[in-house]
């Protein structure tokens, strides 16, 4: 399976989205936050275990989580109420215009945060990099030999796309990686031509 370049999105409410033949426009708007989930595909392509995973060349760091068109069916119809995101088209547009604003490749390399095997991170010292996000940025981890690898990151938006928004802890954190812990050391670990297993 091909992981392509600002091709993941998840732009979810945090209420239950459904498609728009079953809700009407009205309950379709009773959301408080946005999520906007940006992707790690070094980490990602750890997680396949019976498919090949590729990484394309011209991908060189964090991608939308989900930016396809089951996306705006699936998530992207809570969002309609919205004139800037009212269509898949101004959906996908407001997605890549979020990836460049809320670019977590600079905030982590400008925190001295690079791609390595052998340097780990403490969660606290990630969320001081992401600061400017807000406090209810959710960092995602894969779990791989005893070690935590930061695999995605997801921000709470708010109607006007902003960042910070409030929301429930418990609902942001759900989600098929687990949260970080402020236990472990967090690994972000570099792309390789065998991403299967880029540190061995």
């Amino acid at each position: 399976m091909a992981l392509y370049s600002g091709m993941y999105l998840a732009l979810l409410c945090t209420l239950a989205a459904t498609t728009a033949a079953q809700v009407d426009m009205k309950d379709r708007c009773h959301w408080k936050c946005l999520i906007f989930a940006q992707l790690w595909p070094g980490s990602y392509c750890m997680t396949f275990t019976k498919f090949p995973c590729r990484i394309p060349a011209q991908v060189d760091g964090w991608t939308i989580h989900g930016l396809w068109k089951s996306e705006w069916y699936k998530h992207g119809t809570c969002g309609t109420c919205a004139d800037s995101m009212s269509c898949p088209d101004k959906y996908f547009s407001r997605a890549l215009e979020l990836r460049t604003k809320f670019s977590i490749d600079k905030s982590l390399a400008a925190a001295g945060i690079k791609p390595s095997c052998d340097y780990s991170y403490t969660y606290e010292h990630i969320q001081s990099a992401l600061g400017y996000l807000g406090t209810h940025v959710n960092l995602q981890c894969y779990i791989h030999k005893k070690q935590q690898i930061l695999m995605q990151i997801k921000i709470p938006l708010s109607k006007d796309l902003s960042a910070g928004c409030h929301t429930d802890e418990e609902n942001v954190s759900k989600s098929y990686n687990k949260p970080c812990t402020k236990k472990s050391e967090i690994y972000l670990y570099p792309f390789t031509t065998h991403p299967h297993n880029p540190c061995s």
